[in-house]
């Protein structure tokens, strides 16, 4: 793993996604072989394979107090091409940084803040998050610890994501499950059970891109021999595929309760 310290030009990006997101890491640890994130190194002229270099943004914080003043209200979403609790977050506490600063600001009334992330360690900052306009979110996409750490290795496990969820929950924070990415090994119906007590879900769909399937079809084809073909029918007939998840996701939405989103198709 390649760890740099290094100095960014703004905190808050503005974003299609949203009106702004805030990455304090560029990279990520939890190695997910699906992550299509992977653009970033292109963009940024990065040599390392993905899942093998963070780089830290340590001025991110101080930057931020001024961006809070200058810049229009609006949502703020961490993070959108890395997680912001990964392991290294122990370290450099920038995101803890982060959520400090809007905490104290003047300003923080502007903004509503999203996190989405799928690490235990945002328990640490519940103190801050139960006092900001925020939501947290777990991405899940399957409740079997085997695959989860096959495909995910250093990410937390499901069991961990979900009881994080429902302490946040107890906590007075409005919680959300980020089912993704779908796949054949996904049961939809088993997480919509168990993330009935969020109060919304979205859905996304295993994301089939180039990149991904060389990541990913080498490690089902070892790991999950028994379950290769299904995997690749999925890939061959990913339309097909999506319709179903589609249809699949608004009767369970009905039957649990549990509002959809949306169900997000690269």
């Amino acid at each position: 793993m390649i760890i740099k310290e290094i100095k960014c030009k703004s905190c808050m990006t503005k974003s299609k996604l949203t009106d702004y997101v805030i990455n304090p890491y560029t990279g990520c640890q939890h190695g997910c072989i699906y992550c299509y994130a992977d653009f970033i190194r292109r963009f940024q002229n990065i040599k390392e394979s993905w899942g093998d270099f963070v780089y830290a943004k340590i001025n991110c914080p101080e930057l931020l107090k001024k961006e809070l003043e200058k810049n229009k209200a609006g949502h703020i979403w961490m993070s959108s091409v890395c997680d912001c609790y990964i392991s290294l977050e122990n370290k450099f506490r920038l995101t803890r940084q982060i959520l400090e600063i809007i905490s104290k600001s003047p300003y923080k009334k502007k903004f509503s803040i999203e996190i989405l992330t799928k690490s235990g360690l945002v328990k640490r900052d519940f103190d801050l998050l139960k006092n900001l306009n925020a939501e947290l979110g777990m991405s899940i996409n399957s409740l079997d610890e085997d695959f989860s750490r096959a495909i995910e290795p250093l990410a937390s496990s499901p069991k961990i994501r979900i009881e994080t969820l429902k302490q946040a929950k107890k906590s007075g924070i409005r919680v959300f499950g980020f089912i993704s990415p779908v796949t054949n090994f996904t049961d939809l119906e088993e997480i919509f059970k168990e993330l009935s007590f969020c109060d919304y879900v979205w859905v996304e769909i295993l994301n089939i891109k180039k990149s991904v399937k060389d990541r990913m079809i080498p490690v089902i084809k070892e790991k999950f021999p028994n379950k290769f073909d299904e995997f690749m029918e999925m890939i061959n007939n990913y339309e097909s595929f999506c319709n179903k998840i589609k249809k699949q996701a608004r009767e369970l939405e009905k039957k649990y309760g549990l509002k959809v989103r949306a169900v997000v198709v690269h």
